[in-house]
């Protein structure tokens, strides 16, 4: 059984992974190594605005995934599908339409070699909830360049859910929206335990 729980920045996403991890005494994929530095270093380059960065990013974002998944033959929890660096690439190069197309094909291709998700969790939240979080966690990468960037943070959550549940009905994925908006901690989790039973 995989079970992949996606959603905005700050939406709660790697908070549930884990409890739900623990929870379940299932080994959790991360969505990245937290001392990958080139993952950092292009992630900061994007907020930072730097030209000709983002199709490195989205490139090296699905294929670590890809390579990360390979590890993982049984059950097993990610932290954000593979699907959605599908949603980001739209964003990050949509002025980019010959990029995007070339994108598009390769992103493909990795979709066609992983375990699809038996149950895709994701995590809905408003934009008041959204800055709150993103405010209160304290990284600094956001956090200093929030206002630069409130044009692509506004533009993705209106784009989160529909957009990824578009591509879950293209790829058969089975998913379920949870809106975290007003919820705490456990909740979500109680609400989420709930969902992974239906599959059990």
């Amino acid at each position: 059984m995989k079970i992949s729980v996606g959603g905005m920045i700050a939406s709660g996403k790697s908070t549930l992974v884990k409890r739900l991890g623990e929870a379940l005494d299932l080994p959790v994929m991360e969505e990245f190594e937290k001392d990958d530095e080139v993952f950092n270093t292009l992630l900061g380059w994007l907020y930072e605005q730097k030209d000709n960065v983002e199709m490195l990013l989205q490139i090296y974002f699905i294929h670590n995934h890809w390579l990360n998944q390979k590890k993982y033959d049984n059950d097993f929890i990610v932290d954000r599908d593979l699907i959605e660096h599908w949603l980001f690439a739209q964003h990050n190069l949509q002025k980019m339409p010959t990029i995007m197309n070339m994108y598009n094909g390769v992103f493909h291709a990795y979709m066609n070699q992983i375990k699809k998700a038996d149950l895709y969790i994701i995590l809905d939240v408003d934009w008041n909830s959204f800055k709150e979080r993103v405010l209160s966690r304290g990284r600094e990468q956001e956090i200093e360049n929030f206002d630069k960037n409130e044009a692509y943070f506004r533009s993705l959550i209106s784009d989160y859910v529909p957009k990824v549940e578009a591509q879950c009905r293209v790829y058969d994925v089975p998913h379920i929206i949870l809106n975290t908006s007003g919820k705490t901690e456990d909740e979500v989790f109680e609400l989420a335990l709930k969902e992974i039973d239906k599959i059990k």
